[in-house]
C-alpha cells in the first residue's frame, strides 16, 4: 500500500528512518507465515488514533526477512508449519497487547539460528474489528515501546543451539534470561513448559 502504515510493536523510533531495500529473489525456508489482513489490520493504537482507517493491501509477491531483520508479527491470520509449532507459545505474565509481540521476537531469534525465514504474504482475509478502548490499548503497549530494544538486545546475546530438534532447549533458556531481566513472572516457566510437555 501507498498508505502510511507499521505493523503493531514496531519501534517508534525507526518509523522516520528510510526502508532498506535489498531485495534477492530467493527460495527459502519459511515455517512463519504472516498473511495481512485489509480494512482494519493489527495496527498499535497510536496509529488508531492519529491515522485513517480502513486500508487496503496490494497483492504482491511475499517478502521474507533473513537474519539480522527484526520486524514483529502478530497472531492474526498467520501459519505456522509443523516445526515451528514450539514457537506459538503465547506468554501469559505480560500485557495482552505484548504477548504476541513478545512472542514474535523470541520466535524470530530462534528462526534466524536455523535459518528460516518469517514471510509476510498478500492479504487473504479482512478484520472487522471489535469495539476497543484505545487508551487502554495505548497503556498496554507502553511497556513495549519503553523495553522492545531492549529485548532484541538480550536475545542477540543469548548463545542457543542451531541444531532445530534444540528449540525446546533454546525457548526455556531464552525465557530464563527474560523471566531474570524482569520481562515475565517466575511462573511463566511451569507454564511455557507445560506447553512443551503438552505440544510433544
Amino acid at each position: 500500500t501507498k498508505q502510511y502504515i507499521w505493523p503493531r510493536g514496531f519501534a517508534l523510533e525507526e518509523l522516520q528512518a528510510p526502508l532498506t531495500k535489498k531485495f534477492q529473489l530467493l527460495k527459502v525456508v519459511s515455517p512463519i507465515q504472516q498473511g495481512l489482513a485489509d480494512k482494519n489490520p493489527d495496527v498499535d493504537a497510536i496509529y488508531r488514533l492519529t491515522c485513517k482507517l480502513p486500508i487496503t493491501f496490494n497483492s504482491s509477491k511475499n517478502i521474507s526477512l533473513g537474519s539480522g531483520s527484526i520486524c514483529p508479527f502478530n497472531s492474526q491470520n498467520t501459519s505456522w508449519l509443523r516445526e515451528a509449532y514450539p514457537l506459538m507459545y503465547l506468554p501469559s505474565y505480560c500485557s495482552f497487547r505484548m504477548t504476541d509481540i513478545w512472542r514474535s521476537f523470541i520466535a524470530l531469534r530462534i528462526l534466524h539460528e536455523n535459518n528460516w525465514y518469517l514471510t509476510f504474504r498478500s492479504p487473504t482475509m479482512y478484520q472487522l474489528r471489535n469495539e476497543h478502548n484505545l487508551l487502554n490499548d495505548f497503556n498496554d503497549e507502553i511497556i513495549g515501546y519503553q523495553r522492545n530494544y531492549e529485548m532484541i538486545n538480550i536475545l542477540d546475546n543469548i548463545k542457543i543451539k542451531k541444531i532445530k530438534n534444540h528449540i525446546k532447549n533454546n525457548l526455556i533458556k531464552i525465557y530464563n534470561q527474560l523471566i531474570n531481566k524482569k520481562y515475565f513472572k517466575k511462573i511463566e516457566m511451569d507454564i511455557l513448559k507445560a506447553w512443551l510437555k503438552d505440544i510433544s
